[in-house]
């Protein structure tokens, strides 16, 4: 991971250079890196509050940098250690135990930077400059079949520690993360008194939206998803189930790109004049339309502080329920934490042949 001067600005390096000083950790004062690395983890929920479940991104990994390495600008400097744990990343929250790296903190009471991410199936690039053919963890690539729905997961701020003060130790910091991308879930129904026979709806989401990497960055101190431009995603209705106007059916769900302000979709549904009508007497029906978001924030809140109503962020999760009508689409939003949340109305879209 190339950490050069843009990776930590003044107001983080003030921030980890606190957090691992002590009497011992002066000059001269040689500690043994005698103690295991032991680290705490948790997942952040999108309202700030912990969760007992906090994501679905199964095995982290965990990356530990020489911090002297960090400030001093070295270029494309190696972790010290790359571990995979083998349990969830909610395993290793307080009070449970820590993940134990089975190494020792390097002598000298050098300190010791934490960061990571999961899921593990992230791909690490190979550095193409240089010829030790290493990884680059400054960008990942998410594996083609998991786009979607590989639910990312970044460490939100780097800490340090040092044989003098651990990682695990009393009143320590844990290493936090949140989802990385922005999550939503589709919804279909009938509206009411509708006389429409509507089946397998699929809904199409733009390629500006689909991530295909995540790329660490310096100044966030977080990997950010990126999209390459040439990847759609579609969401079908799992079921041969007609909508109906008493229950909405699940479509589907995508993790997407973070910071839209609108979700370009093509949604297509097969439509019939009867509920007894043969395979080829359903007609596939097509639009387009775009999505806006209009979420209502808590300005006292500090979740929210700094956000605009238009943008759905990181480690946030939305709701669309598309109601059809004889007239067309109403489209009903949904913005929720990362569990749940209320509603609000969207405007309607014409169907079209």
């Amino acid at each position: 991971m190339r950490m050069n001067r843009l990776y930590i600005g003044t107001g983080m390096w003030g921030m980890l250079f606190f957090a691992a000083c002590s009497q011992n950790d002066v000059p001269g004062n040689e500690i043994s890196g005698s103690a295991e690395m032991c680290i705490y983890t948790d997942v952040a929920r999108a309202d700030g509050e912990g969760t007992d479940a906090g994501s679905t991104a199964d095995n982290p990994v965990f990356l530990f940098w020489d911090f002297g390495n960090v400030l001093g600008n070295a270029e494309d400097p190696t972790p010290l250690y790359v571990k995979r744990p083998e349990k969830h990343i909610d395993t290793y929250k307080r009070p449970n135990e820590p993940y134990n790296t089975g190494e020792l903190y390097p002598d000298g009471n050098r300190r010791v930077m934490a960061t990571g991410y999961a899921p593990a199936t992230l791909t690490p690039e190979k550095r193409t400059d240089n010829t030790d053919n290493t990884d680059n963890y400054e960008r990942l690539t998410i594996p083609k079949d998991g786009l979607c729905k590989t639910d990312v997961l970044t460490s939100i701020t780097p800490i340090v520690a040092s044989a003098a003060l651990p990682f695990d130790r009393e009143g320590g910091e844990t290493l936090q993360f949140m989802h990385a991308q922005s999550r939503v879930y589709f919804y279909a129904k009938l509206a009411e008194n509708a006389e429409e026979y509507l089946k397998n709806v699929r809904i199409k989401l733009s390629p500006t939206v689909v991530a295909t990497q995540v790329v660490w960055d310096r100044e966030k101190n977080l990997y950010v998803p990126e999209a390459s431009g040439g990847e759609g995603h579609e969401l079908t209705q799992p079921d041969d189930y007609m909508l109906s106007s008493e229950n909405s059916l699940k479509i589907g769900w995508a993790y997407i790109v973070p910071e839209q302000t609108s979700l370009p979709v093509s949604v297509t549904v097969a439509r019939a004049e009867t509920s007894d009508a043969s395979g080829d007497e359903w007609k596939d029906v097509t639009m387009k339309a775009t999505l806006y978001f209009d979420i209502k924030r808590d300005g006292q809140a500090e979740v929210d502080q700094g956000k605009s109503a238009k943008t759905l962020y990181a480690n946030e999760s939305y709701t669309f329920t598309l109601v059809f009508s004889e007239e067309g689409i109403e489209l009903i939003g949904n913005k929720c934490p990362w569990e749940e949340g209320g509603y609000l109305i969207i405007p309607i879209y014409p169907l079209t042949d």
